[in-house]
């Protein structure tokens, strides 16, 4: 049994090509830590459905979803301000982009340019484009959300994506918000732990 057998994703992927898409998640991720820099940096993932892209799941025709996460980063030319300026046909001043609210993307037409990874298993969003003038905007049937990890609420986090509360998880603020309210002791004789 070899491991690459093994480690297939259960979903195909989408096809490479450009897609109409409808934003459907906007995620405050929150402070998340970056193997690759070895630093800490605010993170928003989104989320969008593909109406005319569907598959079967758990026997339930779904609008296949595809996502993008970034940094939340201000300088001109990080990648988040240029895929929004991109998404939103606006070259963004310093001013307007610090006033931006994520959030407002939720519910926003777009078309996705998407891209095979090295090994053709997964589907990753090249870019984003506005649709074109005088093109009907797609209509997602997908029920939208947000997370605001500054507003949180547990009723909210639970009806969430697993993989999307799996994210969240990782995240500082979760961290501290979820940390073990009971302080406790291990005995070094017999490795029992204690609360205090």
């Amino acid at each position: 049994m070899k491991i690459k057998d093994r480690a297939k994703p259960k979903v195909p992927p989408v096809e490479p090509g450009v897609y109409m898409a409808v934003c459907i998640g906007v995620v405050d991720l929150g402070e998340q830590y970056s193997e690759m820099y070895k630093s800490y940096s605010n993170k928003v993932k989104f989320i969008w459905a593909l109406p005319s892209e569907t598959i079967e799941i758990e026997g339930k025709m779904e609008e296949r979803q595809l996502s993008k996460e970034f940094s939340v980063a201000t300088k001109k030319n990080s990648k988040l301000r240029t895929f929004l300026g991109g998404w939103n046909s606006k070259n963004y001043s310093d001013e307007d982009f610090m006033e931006l609210d994520l959030f407002d993307q939720l519910g926003k037409a777009c078309q996705l340019n998407v891209v095979l990874n090295d090994t053709g298993e997964y589907a990753n969003v090249d870019s984003v484009m506005p649709i074109p003038k005088g093109f009907p905007a797609p209509v997602s049937k997908t029920e939208m959300f947000t997370w605001d990890m500054d507003d949180w609420n547990d009723a909210v986090f639970e009806k969430l994506p697993a993989w999307t509360q799996e994210q969240i998880k990782k995240s500082t603020q979760y961290q501290k918000y979820h940390a073990p309210e009971t302080t406790i002791a291990v005995n070094t004789d017999t490795g029992e732990v204690c609360p205090i």
